[in-house]
């Protein structure tokens, strides 16, 4: 949980206590601030709390995983690239998919290189750069592409490597289509659970540091400014973290 927001909440059930042992003496006309609408506030405050911190753990793996998924997709497309280049064997072809794959790392540049298919885990054809710059929107889009260009050649194109077939591609572009929608949704998740604290705690109506100002005015009424309960609760503090 936040430090700034659980403190609200953890002084919000601080304010009930005081309010409880008050006994009668607490007795406001105003519904939103009767015990058990307090009491209620307070439940839904923690379930909002602790909503938001399973979305930001799901959130967390979901990035982490969508990461680790697209962490080797420079060095795959390229692999793709030099298979076709072999069992396509035809230099026009080779270079449209160059021009797909080029787009994977677009922070690089042109060496005046030519790639040395003796080294095949390196592109000396671009100066190397990580794909973490790259949206995965555009690296799924590109990597599709590239799929579309294969079937063209779909005759020739052929790979001694299970992970390089048209069929392996596809299923790759799948994956990560998959791991990125799930990343996408944690996100979402994590904004709307956002949201809902914000609706419990800081609606300028109905959230709880409005309902602490009302129930000071109450209580600066009965039992007084000079009353232990207005003074305890008085000195708690009460504010909305900056984003």
């Amino acid at each position: 949980m936040e430090t700034g927001h659980t403190k609200n909440v953890a002084n919000f059930e601080t304010v009930i206590i005081v309010l409880t042992a008050l006994g009668s003496v607490y007795n406001p006309v105003q519904a939103l601030i009767l015990l058990t609408a307090l009491q209620t506030k307070l439940a839904q405050a923690k379930a909002a709390l602790a909503s938001l911190d399973t979305a930001r753990a799901e959130k967390t793996v979901k990035i982490d995983e969508v990461e680790a998924g697209f962490a080797g997709l420079y060095k795959y497309v390229v692999n793709i690239k030099r298979t076709a280049e072999v069992a396509v064997n035809d230099p026009a072809f080779t270079a449209d998919l160059q021009t797909i794959v080029n787009k994977f790392s677009s922070a690089g540049r042109d060496t005046d290189l030519v790639d040395d298919p003796a080294t095949p885990d390196i592109d000396e054809s671009r100066t190397g750069r990580s794909t973490s710059e790259r949206s995965r929107d555009k690296q799924l889009a590109h990597l599709a592409a590239i799929i579309a260009l294969l079937h063209t050649k779909a005759d020739l194109y052929r790979s001694n490597d299970a992970a390089y077939t048209i069929a392996a591609v596809e299923t790759r572009h799948a994956e990560l289509s998959a791991l990125n929608n799930a990343a996408l949704a944690a996100l979402a998740a994590e904004a709307n659970a956002e949201e809902a604290r914000d609706e419990i705690l800081y609606h300028p109506e109905t959230g709880i540091l409005r309902l602490v100002q009302l129930i000071k005015t109450e209580l600066a009424r009965n039992p007084g400014k000079d009353s232990a309960a207005y003074r305890q609760i008085n000195a708690l503090e009460f504010r909305k973290p900056r984003p």
